[in-house]
């Protein structure tokens, strides 16, 4: 279950120094698969106002990951509603600008597992123009199995909030290696998973705002890549048992990669009415394949 965890933080947007530490290995979460929620961010702002002829009010809206960063330049979802509960604006920009008859307004906000909810008051003749500061950081995720890289296996991370009112939240889920996710500055439990297989591994990871934090799983495990040596073109479902007969990974197609626990297993391959099957021992490291049919 436990892997080498490489984390290091640079600046968001920019490179730099980097720092590593390997995590001991702790157990995976009990938590079932459920949709990622995000998580509030504690934000703060600042704001001007602009004298304008009545009838001329309106919002400037932007943001920022932290209260000396520049103005963030990729899309973030803003919601924007009036005092009827009404959307007045809705849409994918890095900043939204409309302009509303004054009164107060309800401002939502989502960038990534960042979320922000905040009240604006706009008054006659003003047009006011808002900055946020998501005190918000990023977390790239690389897993990879131990000696052998990133297998053909679709990888999938889960990260959870550690500590707090909010501990055990699943705020953000991964299947892109390397796919930057912009989270709260905060402790967070990064589960790694293959989609076929048995292999599992979990770090914890503190963000940090403006911060870039890489964390990089090498999975103790081994690939096994498994192949039909029949048609190309011959339905083909896979499964794979342990030694004490559970199966532990299920695939289809005449090709699959499957990441496992070092261990001795079995793999068979159902082909129309046949089933045929192989017993094959894999280490952490190692790539085997394995080939069924003629």
């Amino acid at each position: 279950m436990a892997g080498l965890f490489l984390v290091s933080q640079a600046a968001l947007l920019a490179p730099g120094a980097a720092r590593s530490a390997q995590n001991p290995a702790v157990e995976l979460s009990a938590i079932p698969n459920s949709e990622a929620r995000g998580l509030e961010a504690s934000p703060s702002h600042d704001i001007a106002i602009e004298i304008v002829s009545p009838g001329q009010e309106g919002l400037e809206l932007s943001a920022r990951l932290t209260d000396d960063g520049g103005l963030i330049e990729r899309d973030l979802h803003w919601t924007i509603r009036n005092p009827d509960g009404e959307t007045v604006y809705a849409g994918d920009s890095p900043g939204a600008e409309i302009s509303v008859p004054p009164g107060e307004y309800a401002v939502d906000i989502r960038y990534d597992a960042v979320k922000l909810s905040s009240y604006v008051t706009l008054l006659e003749g003003n047009r006011l123009m808002v900055s946020y500061v998501l005190n918000a950081g990023g977390v790239r995720i690389l897993p990879r199995v131990k000696d052998v890289g990133l297998p053909a296996a679709k990888p999938s991370s889960r990260i959870f909030v550690l500590g707090g009112k909010a501990n055990g939240q699943l705020v953000a889920t991964s299947e892109l290696p390397g796919e930057i996710i912009r989270v709260p500055e905060g402790d967070y439990r990064i589960e790694s998973r293959f989609a076929a297989g048995n292999a599992a591994a979990v770090v914890d990871v503190h963000v940090k705002a403006g911060k870039l934090s890489a964390v990089e799983i090498d999975h103790k495990a081994g690939l096994a890549r498994l192949s039909y040596g029949g048609l190309a073109e011959t339905p083909v479902a896979w499964s794979i048992r342990n030694a004490d007969g559970q199966t532990v990974a299920a695939a289809e197609g005449a090709t699959a990669d499957v990441v496992l626990l070092p261990g001795t297993y079995t793999a068979s391959a159902s082909v129309g009415g046949d089933t045929l099957s192989m017993t094959f021992q894999i280490a952490s490291g190692e790539a085997r394949d394995i080939v069924l049919g003629n």
